[in-house]
């Protein structure tokens, strides 16, 4: 019996510092990162890069390197309205696309603030300019 309770005991401080360890390291940080998550509409997903690229140039997108993988992203966003004026959009042109959920730097929101609300206010005859600006600020981050 003197046996057993030693061996829970060791388990249950194994399993609080491990615990205490994940806590700190982990959640912790997940917290207090500088990331954010925003929407991608991606249009495409290449194993090569000429492809995607010919792809972006047609579409006014860029494309992001993501392992083996070239995604071609046409907007990036943060505020709700504007992904919802830009998947409405996107659908009146008969553009498919795939919303991907990507992490960004918190500095990102910050650079795309005012063309996020210029898109919110414009026209759709406006959309492909200000996506061309936000993907550049995007690609300045990369």
């Amino acid at each position: 019996m003197k046996k057993v309770l030693i061996v829970i005991l060791i388990a249950i401080m194994i399993g609080g510092g491990a615990a205490f360890y994940i806590f700190n390291k982990v959640v912790v940080k997940a917290e207090s990162s500088d990331d954010t998550l925003v929407s991608a509409f991606q249009i495409g997903a290449f194993s090569n890069y000429d492809n995607a690229q010919r792809i972006a140039d047609r579409n006014n997108g860029i494309v992001v390197s993501d392992g083996d993988i070239y995604r071609v992203f046409v907007s990036i966003l943060s505020d709700k309205e504007a992904i919802q004026k830009m998947k409405t959009y996107y659908e009146k042109i008969g553009l498919n696309y795939y919303l991907k959920e990507i992490v960004v730097d918190k500095k990102y929101i910050e650079n795309v603030k005012y063309e996020e609300e210029l898109l919110k206010r414009s026209s759709s005859d406006t959309y492909s300019t200000i996506n061309v600006e936000m993907l550049k600020k995007y690609e300045e981050l990369l």
